[in-house]
């Protein structure tokens, strides 16, 4: 049944005309109730924080700080906000006309901040 036939498996497969490879959905925030995954985010994200604070308060002088920089809290809440992040809602995109805006936008958007890096990167190089 294929093959040697001459029937396609895959009969139909072009013949949308709607099929985008490159299409995403639009997400909103994440759905609610949490679920134990998400929970392990929060989790994460709180003993990321408390990392912090004993790290500042022991920079402060109130206690021995447990560990050596503010760096040490970024993995466990970028670990959460992924956990957390897991489920999200679908969003209809309210205004498709304006995706060419969107886009328009986001590039200047960008071009600006080459342009604030490009001058940070030459005032660097040049000793300023």
């Amino acid at each position: 049944m294929g093959a040697g036939n001459g029937v396609s498996v895959m009969s139909g497969y072009r013949d949308r005309s709607n099929f985008d490879p490159y299409a995403t959905s639009r997400y909103g925030r994440p759905l609610r109730p949490f679920n134990w995954v998400q929970w392990a985010g929060v989790a994460f994200v709180v003993i990321g924080l408390a990392l912090d604070v004993l790290y500042f308060a022991g920079r402060l002088g109130w206690n021995r700080s447990p560990v050596n920089g503010p760096i040490v809290a970024l993995a466990p809440i970028f670990l959460g906000i992924s956990l957390v992040n897991t489920r999200r809602e679908v969003v209809a995109d309210p205004a498709p006309e304006l995706a060419s805006a969107r886009k328009r936008w986001m590039l200047i958007v960008l071009a600006i901040c080459f342009a604030v890096l490009g001058a940070a990167i030459a005032i660097d190089f040049k000793g300023a």
